[in-house]
């Protein structure tokens, strides 16, 4: 996989990207634009990357899963996914994303008891619930210390009590597994975050209407979650005090750097149609994109995808090597996940804005696909807390840029 340079250091792992890069062409991108409106095409093509075993890849070999450690390889995985098609990337990521949190805190209660069934051959679906109505991205701001929780999680004898209600999670309503950012009590900030594991069909859990969106509208179910005194035991907490809080850090980290690979996925995308579709309209004598003019464009996209490309495998790389780097939760690894995460989202909508432009009108029309990829990139660009906080994680690395 000459793509990802020396960052994909194992046969096995070259071996799956392959695989998966096959899959894709085969099965995916023949369908990419129905998975935006038909569930069933879009079960058939998720059932098609489990029995490849993406499903499995990020849990340990002792509850039968891949084992995959490498960060570079989960990025790589993620965007030759998302070039066929980003929510179907993000299906499949969002549940070692939901179990990092007790995997990160060692909680063998919840692991044990839920890992095995994500293991097996049957397509699942997790969900990491973060965002409430009033708040926006506040909560995966930093410097608001997990103040404007309101979620509540009150401990009553052996159980979590868990009240509130949260917005735009991915899988909502779908998921066999949530994993909720709540507080015990607000004003203990930090301490007071808790990282609390729901089962699906709880009593007290339930959920709205599936947003009606630009993009990803079936693989990334988006929708309210409402908590009426929903109760799982106590052991269901993540971590605890303090431990919650960096646990949630460094899941905010690892989404921000999974989110690069999913963009830059659709930007190779929307590269390779537009250099087709310039190889086959012609100009003056000659194919279109054999004029200047249109091959420094294209030489731009190309550019900025392989800075891109590099610049998240290079995070990847400090990812792996904890013992130098410090945890992804740490500023200085937030930092670099979020400038990753910026920088490839920035990238993928100068790709799709020139791609319009060297294609005209047909850049713009269903049949052709660019517009697809364009929709579907905004919303990444927009989650996380979005390319504004992600500079501010930025800056608050070089400076403190709040108390």
């Amino acid at each position: 996989m000459k793509r990802y340079g020396d960052f994909i250091t194992t046969e096995e792992d070259q071996l799956l990207l392959t695989t998966i890069r096959k899959y894709v062409d085969k099965e995916v991108m023949p369908i990419r634009m129905q998975m935006d409106e038909d569930h069933a095409v879009f079960e058939k093509a998720y059932e098609g990357l489990v029995k490849l075993g993406i499903q499995k890849r990020g849990f340990s070999k002792r509850y039968g899963g891949l084992e995959i450690r490498s960060a570079a390889t989960i990025c790589a995985i993620s965007e030759e996914i998302a070039r066929g098609d980003s929510g179907l990337s993000l299906h499949a990521l969002i549940i070692p994303w939901c179990f990092a949190a007790a995997m990160g805190g060692r909680n063998t209660v919840v692991m044990d008891k839920f890992i095995p069934m994500f293991c097996d051959d049957t397509p699942r679906c997790g969900c990491l619930a973060i965002t409430e109505p009033a708040g926006g991205c506040n909560i995966e701001d930093g410097a608001e210390h997990g103040l404007t929780i309101r979620t509540r999680a009150k401990l009553e004898g052996d159980e979590w009590v868990i009240n509130g209600e949260k917005m735009w999670p991915s899988g909502a309503s779908i998921a066999d597994l949530y994993c909720v950012i709540c507080t015990t009590d607000p004003s203990q900030k930090e301490e007071g975050l808790a990282l609390i594991y729901v089962p699906k069909d709880t009593p007290g859990l339930s959920f709205g209407k599936p947003e009606d969106k630009m993009g990803m509208k079936v693989t990334d179910v988006n929708a309210a979650i409402y908590f009426d005194n929903v109760r799982v035991p106590k052991e269901y907490r993540a971590g605890g005090p303090g431990v919650d809080w960096k646990l949630f850090r460094t899941n905010v980290s690892w989404g921000r750097l999974t989110s690069a690979p999913m963009a830059i996925g659709n930007a190779q995308a929307v590269l390779e149609i537009v250099t087709e579709y310039t190889g086959t309209r012609s100009y003056g004598g000659k194919p279109v994109r054999n004029h200047s003019l249109q091959a420094a464009l294209i030489a731009d996209m190309a550019i900025g995808i392989e800075s891109a490309r590099m610049f998240y495998l290079s995070v990847a790389a400090m990812f792996n090597n904890r013992k130098k780097f410090g945890s992804p939760g740490d500023d200085y690894l937030l930092a670099r996940a979020s400038a990753a995460k910026a920088h490839a989202c920035d990238v993928t909508e100068m790709v799709c804005n020139r791609a319009m432009d060297l294609m005209g009108s047909y850049g713009y029309v269903r049949d052709y696909h660019v517009e697809k990829y364009l929709r579907d990139s905004k919303i990444i660009q927009l989650w996380l807390g979005g390319n504004h906080l992600a500079r501010l994680d930025v800056a608050q690395s070089y400076y403190p840029y709040a108390d």
